[in-house]
């Protein structure tokens, strides 16, 4: 390329083929964007549902099989719907095969992994989950939970969305708050060797275990994770505990 030809509005927008070309591309993308709507159909709902890695990397082989024959002229058409079809038919069995086979289903979709058990982390334990804990957070708070001690088991799915089995009202104990966002609210926290202000349950920061400490004895480090941050575990409700703060005393 020349010098006087950076900057060419011209090259930049047209290129080098005539404008009649613009049109083949209006019927190029027509003809592949059709084509892969009806191989996606044939996919079934399974397609259309939480996009797991496999799904991913046939976007990314849908995505360039249609994409390159739209506007490439030395790429035919015919060569971009086989390509599709392909990967429709590869997919489609694949779906057979993991329908039969539960190992062929956790290597091609993965397995459930445990990230709360009575009411304690165990995000940092899993870190094949790739999920932070503030991510976590946000995501027990969509099923209304205000603290950890609410929850017997969470599972990170194989979609990445996080499920929850909570306790029965009754049977819910103080716990790691998760409400607000401590990006928002960063909580009061104590430091391992400070004096607990008064006697009462107190989460570790780190992993959600909780211990009943008298007041005016030094804060130990956590004796499950060794960290040495806690906080106030939270045992009511946050609408009742809002209530009784504007109350007072």
């Amino acid at each position: 390329m020349d010098v006087g030809d950076v900057f060419d509005l011209k090259r930049m927008f047209v290129g080098d083929f005539p404008l009649l070309f613009l049109a083949e591309i209006a019927v190029r993308t027509f003809v592949l964007y059709a084509y892969a709507l009806i191989m996606l159909r044939f996919m079934g709902r399974r397609g259309m549902r939480q996009i797991s890695v496999f799904d991913l990397a046939i976007i990314i082989a849908l995505g360039s099989a249609v994409g390159d024959p739209m506007f490439y002229p030395d790429v035919p058409l015919l060569h971009g719907m086989v390509v599709i079809t392909v990967i429709v038919v590869v997919e489609r069995l694949l779906a057979e095969i993991v329908q039969r086979s539960e190992k062929a289903d956790t290597f091609i979709s993965g397995k459930p992994i445990r990230v709360v058990y009575e009411g304690r982390l165990e995000l940092l334990e899993n870190g094949e989950s790739g999920l932070s804990r503030e991510e976590l957070f946000s995501e027990l708070r969509n099923l209304q939970v205000q603290q950890l001690g609410q929850v017997h088991v969470a599972y990170l799915e194989q979609s990445g969305e996080v499920s929850a089995f909570l306790y029965d009202e009754q049977e819910v104990g103080p716990g790691l708050p998760i409400v607000p966002p401590w990006d928002l609210e960063p909580p009061v926290a104590f430091q391992a060797g400070d004096n607990v202000p008064d006697s009462n349950t107190y989460a570790c920061q780190n992993c959600g275990t909780t211990i009943y400490l008298e007041g005016e004895r030094p804060f130990p480090t956590c004796p499950h994770c060794e960290r040495e941050q806690w906080l106030r575990a939270l045992r009511v409700p946050l609408k009742r505990m809002r209530d009784d703060r504007q109350e007072g005393p």
